[in-house]
C-alpha cells in the first residue's frame, strides 16, 4: 500500500496529473528501472491496472426533502462527503439548509410537491426555518463546485462516484432533475454530468447483495443498519450525519471488497472454461 502513496505523492508534487498511459509507464518506469532495484523487490507485485480504477474521488451525498417522491419533492438540505478513491480518507465536506417554497398552492402551482408535514416531522425542521435557507439555485451552483473540485480532468470520465444510501431510488433521480433545471445536463445522452456516468455505488444495494442469504436480516433500512453497527442515531436524518454514517458502512464494505478479491482463494480467471455455468 506504501507504494500508492509514494506515487500520489509524487505526481501532486510535480503537480501533474496523469492520464492512464501515461501513468502505467510511469509506475513502471519507477518500479522496475535497472537502478532500483529496491523499489522492483518491494512493489513488483503491485498490480497497476487496479490502482489505476480507483483513480477517482468519490463524493456520498444526501438530499433531505419535503416529500416522498423523488420526482416533484423539494429538497431542503443537502450534505456531501469527498473520500479519497485509494484509501477512502476524507477530503472535504459540504452542507447546506435550502429554501424551499412553503406554500403549498404555490409549490402545485409550480409543479413541486408541497412541503408535506411526516416530512418535517422526520427532519426536525420547520417550515419557517426553511423559508429563511439560501435559495436552491446558490446552494446548489455550490455544490456543483465542490463537485467538480474532485475531477481532477475535467470530464464525465473521471468525475468523482457518486455514492449514497437508495441513491438509485431517489437522490439521483433529484440530481438528474437539477442538472436539467440549472444546465449540467447532456442532452445528448440524456444523464447528468457532475458525477460518473457509469459507475454509483448504492449502499442499500450493496448491503442487499451481501445479506440476501441471511433470515435474520429484517431491514435494510438505515435504522436498522446503525443499530446493527452500533451507530448512534441521535443525528439521524440530518444530511450530514446521514452522509457521514453512509460513508463508514461503504467504506466497511469496500475494504472487505479489495480484501475478497485479493484473496489467493479468489480464482475468477477461466471459472467458466470448463463449460459448467450456473444456468
Amino acid at each position: 500500500m506504501t507504494i500508492y502513496v509514494t506515487l500520489r505523492f509524487i505526481i501532486r508534487r510535480n503537480e501533474k496529473r496523469m492520464d492512464e498511459e501515461e501513468f502505467i509507464n510511469f509506475c513502471k518506469a519507477v518500479a522496475f528501472q535497472d537502478q532500483g532495484q529496491e523499489i522492483h523487490k518491494t512493489y513488483s507485485h503491485i498490480d497497476w491496472k487496479i490502482w489505476i480504477m480507483a483513480n477517482r474521488d468519490f463524493i456520498v451525498f444526501d438530499f433531505e426533502t419535503g416529500g416522498k417522491n423523488p420526482h416533484t419533492c423539494q429538497p431542503t438540505q443537502l450534505a456531501a462527503l469527498a473520500l479519497d478513491g485509494r484509501n477512502f480518507k476524507p477530503k472535504g465536506s459540504f452542507n447546506s439548509e435550502i429554501r424551499a417554497e412553503i406554500d403549498d398552492e404555490k409549490a402545485i402551482a409550480a409543479g413541486l410537491g408541497p412541503i408535506e408535514q411526516g416530512a418535517l416531522n422526520v427532519t426536525g425542521k420547520t417550515r419557517e426555518a426553511i423559508d429563511e435557507a439560501p435559495e436552491l439555485k446558490v446552494v446548489w451552483n455550490k455544490f456543483v463546485q465542490f463537485v467538480e473540485k474532485y475531477n481532477w480532468k475535467g470530464t464525465t470520465f473521471f468525475a468523482p462516484i457518486p455514492v449514497g444510501f437508495n441513491i438509485i431510488g431517489y437522490d439521483l433521480i433529484i440530481i438528474d432533475r437539477l442538472c436539467k433545471q440549472f444546465g449540467q445536463w447532456d442532452e445528448k445522452k440524456k444523464k447528468q454530468k457532475i458525477f460518473h456516468q457509469i459507475h454509483k455505488v448504492d449502499v442499500m444495494d450493496n448491503l442487499f447483495c451481501w445479506t440476501e442469504g441471511d433470515p435474520s436480516i429484517k431491514s435494510l433500512s438505515m435504522a436498522a443498519q446503525r443499530k446493527r453497527m452500533g451507530m448512534p442515531d441521535d443525528n439521524a436524518h440530518d444530511a450530514l450525519q446521514d452522509v457521514k454514517d453512509t460513508a463508514n458502512i461503504m467504506i466497511k464494505f469496500m475494504k472487505i471488497h479489495r480484501a475478497v478479491y485479493k484473496n489467493k482463494n479468489l480464482e475468477l480467471e477461466n471459472t467458466f472454461a470448463d463449460g459448467k455455468t450456473y444456468v
